[in-house]
């Protein structure tokens, strides 16, 4: 078994979850841990982790960093690596709803093959991702924020709590649209097409609450939770909304702010 920071292997090691046959650690791989730029978009090394975002590419990947403080404990942070969260395939993961917002891929390689995969798609359900037994997530290819962004998020407690719902919106100017994905409220990552098409079509009134109200009306439309001890699907779907309408008026917020 691949182990890169441990934070979720060995968690499930140690409570006897499984018990593979030995564990192949790739901490000390060095071009792992890279990262480069090639014009808008940054390449980051499967072993990066939330701490190496958060002091080297947040102002150009501001949407990953937000969700990546609000991941556990510094010391978890450290360790854990953004490739690792998307393999351990957690429709809950903070990183994973930034990554589908900025329309991040995967990159996977097996012996003389590489091929890429959007994020949202990357993970296929609670559990499961779209990597075979030969194959190892080598990077991921995240493009550079080219407009505001924000992450929104619910959990039991303010720190260290699984997301029971968060949501990342991006605004892109110079299109005119905007792009999201909500996390926590279905069995994969959600893209809420109609939610921002709405965007798109009202972008001269974004600043009109309603616009706001309508945009969580249709992400809270757009989900399908799944009830857990964190919550009831109704609970889930709320917050989803919820989340969506504060998402999209911080974003608003600093698009005006910007612009005077």
């Amino acid at each position: 078994m691949v182990v890169a920071g441990g934070t979720g292997v060995l968690v499930e090691l140690n409570s006897g979850a499984i018990a593979p046959a030995a564990l192949l650690d790739l901490s000390a791989a060095a071009e792992l841990r890279a990262a480069d730029r090639d014009g808008g978009v940054v390449r980051l090394g499967a072993t990066t982790t939330y701490t190496d975002v958060l002091g080297r590419h947040a102002d150009v990947l501001p949407g990953l960093a937000a969700a990546a403080r609000t991941v556990a404990s510094r010391q978890v942070r450290n360790r854990a690596t953004i490739a690792g969260a998307l393999v351990l395939a957690d429709p809950s993961g903070d990183a994973l709803a930034a990554l589908g917002a900025a329309g991040a891929e995967v990159e996977v390689a097996r012996v003389g093959a590489t091929r890429r995969v959007d994020a949202v798609a990357f993970v296929t359900a609670p559990g499961r991702c779209d990597l075979a037994r030969d194959e190892l997530v080598t990077a991921l290819h995240v493009p550079v924020a080219d407009g505001p962004v924000a992450y929104a998020k619910a959990g039991a407690r303010n720190a260290m709590a699984r997301a029971v719902c968060g949501v990342a919106v991006a605004l892109h100017p110079a299109r005119r649209t905007a792009s999201a994905c909500v996390v926590g409220a279905a069995p994969t990552a959600i893209r809420p097409a109609v939610a921002e098409q709405l965007v798109a079509a009202d972008w001269d009134a974004l600043g009109d609450p309603a616009v706001a109200t309508r945009f969580g009306a249709l992400v809270a439309a757009a989900v399908d939770p799944i009830p857990d001890a964190r919550g009831s699907a109704g609970y889930r779907r709320h917050v989803a909304g919820v989340l969506a309408q504060r998402a999209l008026r911080r974003v608003v917020a600093a698009l005006q702010e910007t612009a005077a």
